[in-house]
């Protein structure tokens, strides 16, 4: 597909520079890789988490009889070019950038993670003085990726909701919610949003001291924590084989990987409310996609 894709309003820059997308190659339908490649999330392409994906490899590989590879990205916005050009097969997506890369790259969503402790925190220094979301004025704010559901999109959706003017902000972005944590304990950012169970994370492992960081405000839960989508082109056949691997399953290293999730369903019976709703308050007409 050639034609450019544009999204409409003024988190457009925000969402997804999807302007880029253009110029790739349309894929070959039904077609059949020699080689699955799986885009692992960005910011959190280290070591551990690669390592932890290596089970799941493992049983995609063993369900479509093809080797699946890992591919490390950059960001969102990366991984739908890469999909486009036919370069990444599956990713790892956030719900948010799962629900625009549908209607802006026709990828296909195969699972939906559900029932995962998982909401979007935005967190202060102490030395900055801010204790509520309307006091964020000219501090400097950190989110993880333009891409993020937690890390940018529902935080905005807070700050806006507040009377915070979102395209006002001192914003930065950190790459990945342990940097943007990181930058508030070092003093580079007053604020930052990060997801909630990075908190925990980094809390307990002493990486962050309470003493200097603090929660300022929590969104309510977020319904969905992970997506798996496959790109425009790939086989009826190996999509349904991969969709058979995460919906429904109870395997351990599936329910880790898909965010620590109790249920992976099938995304047409997801509840996609909260994102559409984001998205329209947010200025990104999802019906006007062009």
């Amino acid at each position: 597909m050639n034609t450019t894709k544009k999204i409409a309003g003024a988190a457009a820059g925000a969402a997804l520079s999807v302007a880029a997308l253009t110029g790739c190659t349309a894929a070959t339908a039904n077609e059949t890789p020699e080689i699955l490649r799986l885009g692992v999330p960005p910011g959190e392409a280290d070591a551990e988490y690669l390592e932890m994906l290596e089970p799941l490899a493992g049983i995609l590989e063993e369900a479509t009889g093809i080797p699946v590879e890992l591919t490390e990205t950059g960001d969102y916005l990366g991984i739908v070019e890469a999909m486009r050009s036919d370069l990444i097969d599956l990713a790892i997506f956030s719900p948010f950038p799962a629900v625009l890369a549908e209607k802006v790259a026709d990828v296909e969503m195969v699972a939906a993670a559900t029932g995962a402790p998982y909401s979007s925190l935005i967190i202060c220094s102490t030395a900055s003085g801010v204790t509520d979301l309307a006091d964020i004025d000219d501090e400097t704010i950190a989110f993880v990726d333009p891409g993020s559901t937690s890390g940018n999109f529902i935080p905005k959706l807070m700050l806006k909701d507040a009377g915070v003017d979102v395209d006002a902000l001192n914003e930065t972005y950190a790459g990945g919610h342990d940097t943007a944590a990181i930058a508030v304990m070092q003093g580079s950012a007053d604020c930052a949003a990060v997801a909630s169970q990075l908190w925990d994370y980094m809390v307990e492992a002493g990486a962050l001291d309470e003493s200097l960081v603090q929660k300022v405000a929590e969104s309510d839960p977020i319904p969905i924590s992970t997506v798996i989508v496959g790109r425009e082109g790939l086989s009826d056949e190996i999509l349904e084989q991969i969709g058979g691997v995460f919906v429904g399953s109870t395997d351990a290293d599936v329910l880790q990987v898909m965010g620590g999730a109790t249920e992976v369903i099938d995304p047409t019976e997801a509840d996609w409310t909260i994102f559409e709703d984001a998205a329209r308050e947010l200025g990104v007409n999802l019906e006007d996609v062009e």
